[in-house]
């Protein structure tokens, strides 16, 4: 790892890792996407339609011309989404143009995922070929305009419309408090909010070490509040002001320690005092110990689609955690009542932008969409939002039963998860939820041991040892 770094310790009940930024205007307050993760999707999407298309190949003729290549369209399609999130998250594209492209990708994503899909079937040379034609209209196709610039009327369309309203539970990869399956939250006195998620950082600079705690808070707050917090190990006690989100029931809060490097060991116990009342009431206390997170898994309910507005579906997302690196491929397959599912699932991943915390919260969706409301006939559910519903979905009733889901990295099975969801699209509860547990359920995980986390733990521990190296060779120069 370098010395000059901000360093992840390790994101436990936690969604943003530090993506809020504020550019300059007219952009103003973004929250920065995680590009890899759209290199990481379009880089297995290219595997599967590779091993789609088979050996049709790309050089038959549709007509009188022959067909481009679709892995290279594929791959021009990648660089130019990576290329607008980069261009996004150093402030030079507005908020709204970069909604409006990102969903014309998200589209084009989801369209051809449905198209290699059906390339997989036992299909006939010449329903391949209008296939693969099909896939390259999908891929060539120019962005979508808006009904206002194409027609002069002046009326916004929907991708003029903000796709979905502020707040951080906006994202596959973090919490949602709207679902009608929302596990019970923390009972608490009024004026003492939840806290929603929470992280611990390290950083190295020139100077002594430091470390961090950051909170989320999802609850009405006021700018006189405090939160205290008491640490284990080692044993550290602070107070810290609350800051409130403007427009929204959501607050941050950081306690900064000095001369401090915090190596995930021990126990946080949190307090809230309400300036109004001035009477603390503990929140609870959470495990800061990796290994306790990396046995654990969580069923989560999120909008679908995640970015749009009005909210009418939700879907449920299994969430675990590794410790692995960006290059690691995760995948997972399961069963419904015994029957496989056929699709290979994959899914979005969480961690700092800094890499060295080495705790990567995955959300792996279930091919399950549940109408927000319920009672839903199924011929208006597959009619209602063109496009969004995947080949693999099924309504809630046809979900009903155990699910039993295998968590492979680079094809060596690393997790098994087991559920059961009733025929409403909730789940069947199992295990107690903690007062700083995230607001999922939880399911029943087994962490199985394989090459692939034995090799990243040596990493880890290499690398944690020649920090704590550098760290007393620093120390030795300051007495000197």
């Amino acid at each position: 790892m370098r010395a000059a770094r901000l360093a992840l310790l390790l994101c436990g009940v936690l969604a943003g890792c530090g993506n809020e930024y504020v550019c300059p205007d007219p952009v103003g307050r973004i929250v920065r996407d995680d590009c890899d993760d759209y290199k990481t999707r379009y880089e297995s999407l290219k595997v599967q339609l590779g091993f789609s298309i088979g050996k049709l190949g790309v050089s038959f003729a549709a007509g009188k011309e022959k067909l481009r290549d679709p892995s290279e369209l594929l791959q021009m399609l990648m660089q130019q989404t990576m290329t607008l999130c980069k261009d996004f998250n150093t402030c030079r594209v507005p908020m709204a143009d970069y909604q409006r492209r990102r969903e014309d990708a998200d589209r084009k994503f989801t369209a051809i995922t449905a198209i290699s899909q059906q390339l997989k079937g036992d299909l006939d040379p010449e329903s391949k070929r209008k296939l693969v034609a099909k896939l390259i209209d999908v891929l060539t196709s120019a962005p979508a305009t808006t009904a206002g610039s194409a027609s002069g009327s002046g009326r916004l369309s929907m991708l003029d419309r903000p796709r979905f309203s502020p707040g951080f539970f906006r994202d596959a990869t973090s919490i949602w408090f709207g679902s009608r399956f929302q596990p019970p939250l923390p009972s608490l006195p009024p004026g003492v909010p939840v806290v929603a998620q929470w992280e611990v950082t390290n950083a190295r600079g020139i100077g002594p070490v430091s470390s961090y705690v950051h909170l989320t808070l999802w609850g009405k707050t006021e700018v006189d509040d405090r939160i205290y917090i008491a640490l284990t190990d080692p044993v550290l006690l602070a107070s810290a002001k609350v800051t409130p989100m403007r427009g929204r029931p959501e607050a941050r809060v950081s306690f900064h320690f000095e001369k401090t490097w915090l190596r995930g060991r021990g126990n946080m116990t949190l307090w809230y005092r309400p300036g109004a009342t001035g009477t603390k009431h503990e929140l609870g206390t959470a495990s800061l110990d990796v290994r306790t997170l990396l046995g654990r898994g969580y069923l989560a309910y999120m909008p679908d689609p995640v970015r749009r507005d009005p909210i009418e579906y939700e879907r449920p997302f299994l969430v675990f955690y590794t410790r692995v690196d960006d290059k690691t491929r995760v995948t997972m397959r399961c069963e419904q009542n015994g029957k496989p599912e056929p699709a290979i699932l994959m899914g979005h991943s969480r961690h700092s932008p800094y890499e060295a915390g080495h705790i990567r919260r995955h959300h792996i969706e279930l091919p399950v969409r549940i109408p927000l409301k319920g009672g839903t006939e199924r011929g208006q559910w597959r009619r209602t939002v063109p496009g969004e519903v995947l080949p693999q979905d099924r309504f809630p009733s046809e979900a009903a039963g155990l699910w039993t889901c295998r968590v492979s990295l680079n094809g060596r099975v690393a997790r098994r998860l087991e559920l059961r969801l009733r025929p409403d699209g909730s789940v069947v509860p199992w295990g107690s939820i903690g007062k700083l547990s995230p607001p999922w359920w939880p399911v029943k995980t087994e962490k199985i041991d394989n090459d692939v986390e034995r090799e990243r733990e040596r990493e880890i521990a290499e690398d944690d040892a020649a920090d704590e190296k550098r760290e007393r060779e620093r120390e030795e120069r300051m007495r000197r």
